[in-house]
């Protein structure tokens, strides 16, 4: 069987799935069935272009004064990266925006699965943190056996919001998904796109909210023990042209690439 993958979130590729695939689905990068976020309520979410002129590209976190992580999809194969900060218009003349050309893409990152789907912005000067501009904390290594199975999670972004007309979102939308066993997107995606690190959700209480094409890259976000929010994914992938169709969409699980964050970052989770 073969699968359409999201490559910048727009180009297509063609991928052979495992024997394990039942029912082969395109993936690709879009909030469905979204509500518009209040200003400073998610303020570690990035927006992405390839340059200023240019329509949205991908989402991304804010992980530090001088770090954005992101899907390795997104910036793979850029020399550089515009980013937007502290805002929930796409358009935002007044918003903070700079200009990088320091990306991390993971080194097993592989364009025909989307396995290992993190890349790592390096800003060329520190954020100065405010009301609406704040990094979010990352899980915590000490919950690295931690499945999230049966989690509510919240998803972001400015993607699509139709399958049928591809307008991105001019504000900035949340939902909210519940973290499902990978089996049960497995069947939908194949074994070669599901794995290991994977994490999968569906919409929460049976809905249709989803991540579709320009909220790869965002934050998939739960709360701690405490109540405090951390990221636990990186917006992936979901059926090509079915966002609305209520099936799985895909995440980077990022227990299991704290390592390597910490390795290019210097920054310390546990």
């Amino acid at each position: 069987m073969k699968v359409v993958v999201a490559f910048l979130c727009l180009l297509a590729l063609l991928s052979v799935l495992g024997e394990n695939a039942v029912e082969s689905r395109g993936i690709e990068g879009r909030i469905i069935s979204g509500t518009p976020a209040a200003l400073g309520q998610l303020p570690w979410q990035v927006i992405l272009k390839r340059d200023e002129m240019d329509d949205l590209l991908c989402g991304g976190s804010i992980i530090a004064n001088n770090w954005v992580l992101t899907a390795a999809h997104c910036t793979y194969g850029l020399s550089s990266i515009y980013l937007i900060f502290g805002t929930i218009l796409l358009d935002d003349s007044k918003a903070v925006s700079m200009t990088s050309t320091s990306m991390y893409i993971h080194d097993n990152y592989s364009s025909a699965t989307l396995n290992n789907d993190v890349s790592l912005i390096q800003l060329p000067q520190p954020l100065q943190f405010s009301n609406t501009i704040q990094p979010i904390a990352l899980v915590p290594s000490t919950m690295a056996s931690e499945s999230f199975i049966g989690t509510v999670a919240i998803i972001a972004g400015f993607g699509l919001v139709d399958d049928e007309y591809m307008d991105f979102s001019q504000t900035l939308l949340y939902a909210r998904v519940d973290i499902i066993n990978n089996n049960e997107c497995l069947s939908i995606f194949g074994a070669d796109v599901v794995v290991k690190s994977t994490l999968c959700a569906k919409g929460d209480n049976g809905s249709n909210m989803s991540i579709c094409s320009g909220d790869s890259g965002g934050p998939l976000i739960a709360r701690d023990a405490n109540g405090n929010y951390m990221q636990i994914g990186i917006n992936s992938f979901v059926a090509q042209d079915m966002c609305t169709e209520g099936y799985p969409s895909g995440y980077v699980r990022l227990t299991s690439f704290l390592d390597y964050i910490q390795k290019i970052t210097n920054i310390n989770f546990s």
